[in-house]
């Protein structure tokens, strides 16, 4: 039996254990406080063949286009990387290739000492008191499935160690269904099977599952909800509806097609991935269908965007949710020889950038200053009130230029590919350097399509002067590669 002094330190500990417990909520709550949720919408492989950059007369993305009227579109902005890989782990990271040395899709992440100590994105806002969710390819796949693991996330769909939704492939002819064996089914396009809806692909599930985490009001707040889509990325495979939206004999090759382009062009960019499909499409006489099958697949990733924002908007999180939508690089559909990314041209770094956060961005507003991908990871912390990691991001915050579009902005967007290889651009120039010390420049005032290489006319040496004075001056080497299913190398 108790005496009345045990009973009494009894009581007065767990008042103060109560109070401490309380105080500690307290300061939890207090520090979420106020804070915007954070819907991250990744899509890959989308170019500028969208309503809002205007790259192609062709297009059909109402969804994407009524989206961007809501906020503001960075109609010149740019990846870090143009390949799924570094361009992601940048993104996730904050931290350019060339600091990193990850410049492609083989480039290890853990395994790189500098972006594996980083703190990536999704446990940034996990140590700022987020519930941190996500669905879909937003990291790399290999990255995601085989190396980060879930790493920073409260949860996962459909689970830390497999980022895309199962596929439903069911075809009504045998595969490919191009009828170009020699491309492979990676490569392939072609619809569905009629009895194949949208909900049973990988990217609708993908879109479901963020429309009932938004819908069902029961997320834990502040949240990142993060939903990644796979297409347009090869194989282009959709459903037929959305072919049938791009009738064959109505498709135009890209105007930023031409013959001999690559004439005026130094030789290293041959060394950049160069693939042969596009030469395989044309003797094929299937660059029209190819086209068509890219422009179905943008056409289906634009309808999943109007679902998952749409229940946004029908939420009870509407109106205290920043939306960042990108795309991860461009892809070139035929312009200098290529049937891919995998270069620093206009074509391959180019992306889709749109924010929307309330009381910063203003409906319908644009800005053509030059930005990056690298540039998310600042604005998020900026926006949401949270402090960056010191001495790691490498992007800028891009508050300055949603309060207001023409604001001063002296920034050059970097994209790396490769060691040593940069390419650069400005309001009004891309300046492409390559490890071998070859040069092309292009004026885009006079050169939307880059056909003309300036850089050896004298009249633009002071443009490539200062230029190159915004190159990085530390050039990591290559880091580790991984070579399926998970072995370890050196790169070369």
């Amino acid at each position: 039996m108790k005496t009345k002094t045990q009973t009494t330190v009894f009581v007065l500990t767990a008042l103060l254990l109560f109070t401490t417990s309380k105080n500690s909520e307290g300061k939890d709550a207090d520090r979420r406080k106020g804070k915007p949720n954070v819907l991250f919408i990744a899509i890959d492989d989308l170019n500028d063949w969208t309503g809002i950059l205007k790259g192609n007369p062709q297009v059909k993305t109402p969804h994407l286009d009524k989206f961007a009227s809501r906020g503001m579109a960075f109609t010149n902005a740019h990846c870090a990387a143009p390949a799924c890989g570094p361009s992601r782990a940048a993104l996730m990271s904050g931290i350019r290739p060339s600091t990193s040395g990850n410049y492609i899709n083989r480039s290890s992440l853990i395994h790189n000492p500098i972006l594996n100590n980083s703190v990536l994105l999704p446990g940034f806002f996990q140590q700022n008191g987020y519930f941190v969710c996500g669905a879909g390819k937003l990291f790399h796949g290999y990255h995601f499935n085989e190396e980060v693991k879930g790493r920073g996330f409260d949860e996962y769909y459909p689970s830390k160690t497999q980022d895309l939704p199962p596929w439903e492939f069911k075809f009504s002819r045998p595969l490919p269904l191009s009828g170009m064996k020699n491309m492979g089914r990676p490569n392939d396009w072609g619809p569905y099977h009629p009895d194949i809806t949208i909900e049973d692909t990988c990217d609708g599930k993908t879109a479901k599952w963020a429309e009932e985490k938004l819908l069902g009001g029961e997320l834990k707040e502040p949240f990142f909800l993060g939903a990644g889509i796979f297409e347009p990325h090869l194989p282009n495979y959709t459903l037929q509806k959305y072919f049938d939206r791009f009738p064959l004999d109505e498709i135009e090759l890209p105007e930023g097609y031409r013959e001999n382009d690559l004439d005026d062009v130094p030789g290293a960019h041959s060394k950049m991935a160069h693939n042969p499909w596009l030469k395989k499409i044309k003797e094929a006489g299937q660059w029209k269908h190819a086209i068509q099958a890219y422009l179905a697949c943008s056409a289906m990733a634009n309808d999943l965007i109007g679902q998952i924002v749409g229940a946004l908007e029908e939420s009870k999180y509407a109106d205290n949710t920043i939306i960042v939508l990108w795309s991860d690089h461009g892809f070139q559909l035929g312009e200098k020889e290529r049937w891919a990314k995998y270069s620093l041209w206009e074509r391959a770094t180019r992306v889709n950038m749109i924010w929307v956060a309330p009381g910063v961005t203003k409906p319908g507003t644009t800005s053509a200053k030059p930005v990056n991908l690298l540039d998310i990871y600042p604005t998020l912390a900026s926006l949401t009130g949270c402090k960056p990691p010191e001495n790691q991001l490498e992007g800028n915050d891009l508050t300055a230029l949603m309060r207001d579009p023409e604001a001063p902005w002296d920034k050059i967007s970097l994209t790396v590919f490769g060691y040593k290889n940069y390419g650069l651009r400005s309001e009004r120039y891309r300046y492409i350097t390559y490890a071998d010390g070859t040069e092309e420049l292009y004026d885009h005032e006079k050169d939307r399509w880059e056909w003309q290489n300036l850089a050896d006319s004298p009249e633009y040496a002071e443009v490539k002067k200062a230029m190159r004075k915004e190159l990085p001056t530390h050039h990591e080497p290559d880091g580790v590669t991984y070579d399926l299913p998970g072995r370890k190398r050196k790169a070369r």
